[in-house]
C-alpha cells in the first residue's frame, strides 16, 4: 500500500480533507499513483496523521464523486482514473490568510470553475519557509502565483522558476513588473488618486495624519503618495509610526493602515465625545464587513480583492502575459 506522505502543517489554513485530495490528485498527475493502485484505508490515515474519520471520509467521498477513486467492499479504496481533468496545477503562495484575501481566493477559485488544482501555501514573511515552498515546487506546477515580500533573497528564489510560469500577486509591482506577469496594487498612485478624487471630504479637516507603522516598501509607497497629495492640495500633514505617542487634535483626519490604530482612534473619539466625520476623520485601509457597522460606519479605501482574484484567474485560463494594476476604491461612510 502506498504512503501518501501528506504534508500537514500547523500554519496551513487549508482544510485537512483538501490537503488529502490535493496530495492524491498531485500524485496521479505525476504518475506516482496509477489506475488500480490501492490507497491507505480510513483507519490507516486516521492513525498515521491523527485525523478524524470524518475528515478522511470527506476527502475520499469527494474523490469518488469526481470518478478519480473507487471503493470495494471489504477491500478498500483504489485509483479508478488517471485523468484528474485539470489543465492547470497552480501553486498559490500567500503571505498570510486574512478576511479580504479570502475574498481573493474565493473569486480566483470561482472563476477557474474547477479547471485547476490549486495548492495553497503561506510563507508568513519568513524567508526559509518561502524558499522551502518555492524550491519544493519546482517542476511540479503549471503556474506559480506568488505574493512576495521584502527580503533581499526573495527575488533570487523566485528566479529559480521559469519566468513564463510565474505570476506576481498583490505586492511587488515595482520590483517584478518588468519581468513577470502580475496583478498588483500601485500603492503610491492609488492613495494619491483616491484622495484627489475626494478632496471635498479632505477640506473638512485642518490636518491629515497617516498612521503607518511598518517600513515595508509598499508602505513607503503609500507614504510617498500621501505626502505628494498633501503638499499639492495643500493641507498640513503628519506621518506617524506610533499613534499612542501622537498628540491628536480636533480637526485631524487619520488614514490608518493597521486595525490596531483604527481601534485606538475610535476609542479616543468616544472618550472625547468627538463625532467621527466632523471633529475627527478616519479613513481605514482594507474593506471588511465589520468596518461597515462599527462606529456608525468606517470609511475605507481598498484594492478590490475579488476583482484581483478574477483577473488573475482570467490570465491563467487565457495563457496571457500581461501587467495589470488592480482597481482601488473608496467605500464612503460617516467616519470621513
Amino acid at each position: 500500500m502506498i504512503d501518501l506522505k501528506i504534508k500537514f502543517s500547523d500554519n496551513q489554513a487549508v482544510p485537512k480533507y483538501r490537503l488529502i485530495i490535493d496530495t492524491i490528485e498531485k500524485k496521479i498527475y505525476l504518475r506516482e499513483l496509477k489506475r488500480g493502485d490501492q490507497l491507505p484505508s480510513l483507519k490507516a490515515l486516521c492513525q498515521q496523521y491523527n485525523l478524524s474519520q470524518d475528515t478522511v471520509l470527506m476527502a475520499y467521498n469527494k474523490l469518488k464523486a469526481k470518478g478519480i477513486i473507487t471503493s470495494q467492499v471489504g477491500k478498500g479504496y483504489f485509483v479508478q482514473s488517471e485523468n484528474t481533468g485539470f489543465r492547470h496545477r497552480v501553486l498559490l503562495l500567500f503571505d498570510k490568510l486574512t478576511t479580504y484575501k479570502e475574498d481573493l481566493l474565493q473569486a480566483f477559485e470561482g472563476e477557474l470553475k474547477g479547471d485547476a488544482n490549486i495548492q495553497i501555501f503561506f510563507h508568513h514573511n519568513h524567508i526559509k519557509m518561502f524558499q522551502t515552498i518555492i524550491e519544493g515546487g519546482i517542476g511540479e506546477y503549471t503556474e506559480y502565483i506568488i505574493m512576495p515580500f521584502d527580503h533581499p533573497d526573495v527575488k533570487n528564489i523566485i528566479g529559480k522558476l521559469p519566468a513564463s510560469k510565474v505570476f506576481i500577486l498583490d505586492q511587488g509591482r515595482k520590483q517584478y513588473h518588468s519581468k513577470y506577469s502580475c496583478v498588483c496594487q500601485d500603492f503610491e498612485r492609488d492613495i494619491y488618486r483616491i484622495l484627489k478624487q475626494n478632496e471635498q471630504f479632505v477640506d473638512k479637516y485642518s490636518r491629515m495624519v497617516l498612521a503607518i507603522r511598518n517600513q515595508k516598501s509598499h508602505y513607503k509607497d503609500i507614504a510617498r503618495g500621501f505626502r505628494d497629495f498633501c503638499k499639492q492640495h495643500p493641507i498640513p500633514f503628519a506621518i506617524v509610526p506610533d499613534i499612542k505617542s501622537f498628540e491628536i487634535k480636533k480637526g485631524d483626519a487619520f488614514i490608518v493602515v493597521d486595525d490596531h490604530d483604527l481601534e485606538r482612534i475610535v476609542r479616543y473619539s468616544i472618550d472625547k465625545g468627538y463625532t467621527l466625520g466632523e471633529q475627527l476623520g478616519i479613513l481605514s485601509y482594507n474593506e471588511t464587513s465589520l468596518k461597515g457597522v462599527i462606529a456608525n460606519g468606517i470609511t475605507t479605501v481598498s484594492t478590490d480583492f475579488a476583482h484581483m482574484g478574477k483577473t488573475m484567474a482570467s490570465i491563467i485560463l487565457n495563457n496571457q502575459k500581461t501587467k495589470v494594476d488592480n482597481p482601488f476604491v473608496m467605500y464612503h461612510r460617516k467616519s470621513f
